[in-house]
């Protein structure tokens, strides 16, 4: 039995992974955590041979939670299982040493046979972006990444105020708006974006440079 621990903070997913996982008679989640700092303690208790983890996660990314897990532990197998397929995501597995990017709508079957290479020691990325694309730049990589999550310019404008500090009151009066217009940008960001709190949200749109 391989021990795993799953970090996601969106309960449901992790769940219904687990029951995957249970499936095969081949692993055993031996936990659950819903963000990275939980993560980082779990491995005081637990020493799983593979860690699945989401990128984004309230308190401590997945990315540095990652970084931190491969200088404790080199031999530890390291999986991202993300909705966000970038090239940026796969420039910083490689240069980690993550062994595996794997998007979540991956399926069950091709998931398998991806952990078992994990396992095997192999590297597995699913990413259908390029490593290199031609000329990058970091003004492009922000729109393209804008427009994978279908956010709106007025969106990308609140995001960045709310990074400043400006409550929805503030915001609404600096656009020209009505709060009530403010408060459902709000919550389609918090829902486009899959965070729960304002920490979260400053935290993914530093990180992504939204």
């Amino acid at each position: 039995m391989i021990d795993i621990i799953i970090a996601d903070d969106h309960e449901l997913f992790a769940e219904g992974l687990e029951t995957l996982l249970a499936s095969t008679g081949e692993y055993n989640v031996v936990e659950k955590v819903t963000d990275g700092k939980k993560l980082i303690q779990a491995l005081n208790k637990f020493t799983p041979q593979l860690i699945l983890l989401d990128i984004n996660m309230p308190y401590l990314s997945g990315t540095d939670a990652a970084v931190m897990i491969r200088k404790r532990h080199a031999d530890m197998k390291i999986a991202f299982i993300t909705m966000y397929d970038d090239h940026k995501i796969l420039s910083f597995c490689k240069a980690n040493g993550i062994n595996g990017y794997l998007l979540k709508h991956t399926k069950a079957s091709e998931l398998k046979i991806a952990l078992q290479q994990i396992i095997r020691g192999e590297y597995v990325y699913t990413t259908h972006t390029p490593t290199e694309p031609a000329d990058i730049h970091e003004n492009v990589f922000e729109e393209s990444f804008a427009r994978k999550l279908k956010l709106s310019k007025r969106e990308i404008e609140i995001i960045s105020l709310i990074k400043k500090g400006y409550s929805s009151k503030e915001i609404a009066g600096k656009l020209f708006l009505s709060g009530f217009t403010v408060e459902t940008h709000r919550k389609n960001i918090f829902r486009k974006l899959q965070v729960s709190s304002v920490g979260a949200l400053i935290q993914f749109a530093n990180q992504y440079q939204l």
